[in-house]
């Protein structure tokens, strides 16, 4: 089973993709982590990230193929981030689980967690960067009929509860 986790900066994937990794027993593959892990290695993405920006799709892509390269089972957490890296990516997804969240909830769970990159500066940034960007991706796993929206909004308990629903029902099928 190859999963997908989508959805803005805060909304709650990698909570919930630890869940549905623990639930299904898949690896939990994490963007955010990778690059945070290769920023301390490379001031170029270092840079970009502190800025609340994008890593070049060539690049990212190439990192993150190179992860997945003979995986079967995993659930990888917010990537696909642009059209590009989701055409790029050596693989079709089983499923792709969008976690929509409002704005103000976005905003309060980031300032929140203390993170040196969630300035209020970047929280706007990344926000404008994700519905510029990401949304496409959105759209693009719609159309292919792959992509199940969950409320973000809930509580942790509730999202994840519903997303056992969804996993359940779709792993019955």
């Amino acid at each position: 089973m190859r999963l997908i986790i989508l959805g803005p900066t805060g909304t709650g994937k990698g909570t919930q993709a630890k869940f549905i990794a623990r639930l299904l027993k898949i690896k939990h593959i994490e963007s955010g982590a990778i690059l945070r892990k290769e920023a301390k290695k490379n001031n170029f993405i270092k840079e970009i990230i502190n800025k609340g920006k994008l890593v070049p799709d060539r690049l990212i892509i190439k990192i993150i193929n190179k992860i997945i390269k003979n995986r079967k089972n995993f659930i990888l957490d917010g990537f696909p981030r642009t059209l590009t890296q989701a055409k790029l990516l050596k693989f079709t997804p089983n499923l792709v689980i969008y976690l929509k969240t409002n704005k103000n909830n976005l905003v309060k769970r980031l300032l929140l967690r203390k993170r040196s990159d969630d300035t209020k500066e970047n929280i706007k940034e990344k926000y404008n960067v994700y519905l510029k960007k990401t949304l496409p991706v959105i759209n693009h796993y719609k159309r292919k009929k792959l992509l199940v929206t969950v409320n973000g909004n809930p509580s942790i308990n509730q999202v994840s509860k519903n997303i056992k629903k969804i996993l359940t029902k779709y792993l019955l099928q």
